[in-house]
């Protein structure tokens, strides 16, 4: 099932990656270094033990890291920080983006289609990240 994925990587995700500036591994990485010399990376990480036959999309950049499933704003999340935008309630992290983690398939055409939505959350939301992220550390 592993070799599907790679082979996505290869041909959906690193064209798209790589347009934006990314260097692939050949391992499930990519990284760039930006313009005030931070290293961004990029990882598609299998999941092992109960999460085997999964992956993630993990973000890192100085020592920092987040799951790219945790950027994509849901409605309700988008509707509850709206709301209280100015208050924090303890409550309020029950709406925010839950962690998730994609399905491996050993169809091509499939495993290709959900690597290409990936790529499309990076475009959207996890290279925003890196920028916003880069913003508060100069």
């Amino acid at each position: 099932m592993s070799s599907e994925f790679d082979k996505s990587l290869r041909s959906m995700a690193k064209p798209e990656l790589e347009t934006l500036g990314y260097k692939f591994n050949g391992k499930r990485r990519f990284t760039r270094i930006d313009k005030n010399g931070n290293e961004q990376t990029i990882e598609y990480q299998l999941g092992v033990r109960s999460m085997q036959g999964r992956f993630t999309v993990n973000l890192i950049e100085d020592k920092v890291s987040v799951r790219l499933t945790k950027l994509r704003p849901t409605l309700t999340s988008k509707i509850v920080n709206r709301l209280f935008a100015n208050y924090d309630p303890w409550w309020k992290g029950l709406f925010l983006p839950k962690d998730r983690w994609w399905q491996v398939s050993s169809f091509q055409n499939e495993m290709d289609s959900i690597v290409s939505r990936t790529v499309e959350d990076l475009k959207s939301y996890g290279i925003k990240w890196f920028s916003s992220d880069s913003e508060t550390n100069t």
